[in-house]
């Protein structure tokens, strides 16, 4: 078995399995043995190190077999312990492409409701897909609700010459922008539509006005209803089907350059 840290709850369960003969190691890739090291640490940080190992760190040489150690400093520092240094060997599997597909959702924390709305469409996506990665903005409340996702990445509200460049061109390949009936989502304008096209992205948007009426669907875009079930199936077909994607993206961006130029939509 093999451990970072040595919290106190770990203890009582450390040691009844090494009682029972399994053997255990401290895998150790900061000096967090040392009171002194964590001096030059933040405050906050610090405690929780403390917490979590410095404070047992009389219990090292009791319960663990081994401790292993990722630099030439730490080996010599803790050779009384018999610390081995592990050599730089990453498994080939960090090194190997990776197939990306990136989702985005661009609203901002004005919408409450979109964001409750996204939680079990994320998770049902990003367990099915292993290959899908989301983008949010948002503040810490935003980022609460989604924390426990793996792949979505939680983006702080920033100035909007940075907004353009982190969602620009080809930088996104399924913008989501569902919008759920309420009063004050009645008057918005399909700006959504211009994101999507920016960005290179195809856009699914909510089947009601703004988008119903503006987005021709099937050509330019998806309309998509308010349920779960049809727009994880909307996504999945189309991580399926790179030519739909790059069809839909690319009629959506050759029909926001016909507005700009002041061409009929």
């Amino acid at each position: 078995m093999v451990v970072r840290y040595l919290p106190r709850p770990w203890l009582a369960g450390l040691r009844q399995a090494r009682r029972g003969g399994i053997p255990l190691v401290l895998l150790m890739d900061d000096d967090l043995l040392d009171p002194k090291v964590l001096q030059d640490l933040p405050p906050p940080y610090r405690r929780r190190l403390q917490e979590r190992i410095t404070n047992r760190r009389r219990w090292v040489p009791k319960l663990f077999d081994r401790l292993l150690v990722t630099s030439a400093p730490l080996a010599r520092k803790y050779a009384g312990l018999g610390a081995e240094q592990l050599p730089l060997w990453p498994h080939a599997s960090l090194l190997a492409p990776q197939p990306r597909l990136q989702l985005a959702y661009l609203g901002t924390s004005v919408h409450t409701q979109e964001f409750l709305w996204l939680v079990p469409l994320l998770e049902r996506l990003q367990q099915r897909q292993p290959h899908t990665h989301v983008d949010l903005f948002g503040d810490l409340g935003i980022n609460r609700l989604f924390r426990h996702l793996p792949r979505v990445r939680i983006l702080h509200p920033m100035g909007w010459s940075n907004y353009l460049a982190e969602t620009g061109s080809d930088r996104i390949d399924l913008l989501l922008s569902p919008l759920l009936e309420s009063r004050f989502n009645a008057c918005r304008a399909p700006v959504k539509t211009i994101d999507a096209a920016r960005s290179g992205a195809v856009g699914l948007y909510s089947n009601r006005p703004p988008y119903r009426g503006f987005v021709r669907d099937g050509i330019d875009g998806l309309l998509l209803e308010d349920d779960h079930a049809s727009w994880l199936a909307a996504i999945e077909r189309l991580i399926a089907a790179p030519e739909e994607r790059q069809r839909l993206a690319g009629a959506g961006r050759a029909r926001a350059l016909a507005l700009s130029r002041g061409e009929p939509g």
